[in-house]
């Protein structure tokens, strides 16, 4: 599959019956888009969504990555 971030290869890691997508990107890390978020996230460029990876990034705390969330954007 291709990153959703950055277009590049990546892995599709969503786990059954998660309410969104996880990937897994060499360049990008691996992360998640909640399903509530993924209408925002399909119409968003690819700076603004490199954007909301890298505020979700910052925002992580003790999470096992970064998620992508509405407030992201």
């Amino acid at each position: 599959m291709q990153c959703l971030v950055c277009a590049g290869e990546a892995r599709d890691l969503t786990p059954p019956n998660f309410d969104g997508h996880v990937i897994g990107c060499p360049r990008c890390g691996n992360y998640e888009i909640l399903g509530a978020t993924w209408d925002i996230f399909q119409n968003a460029s690819q700076p603004e969504r490199a954007a909301a990876l890298s505020k979700a990034a910052s925002l992580q705390g003790v999470a096992r990555w970064p998620t992508i969330k509405n407030i992201n954007f």
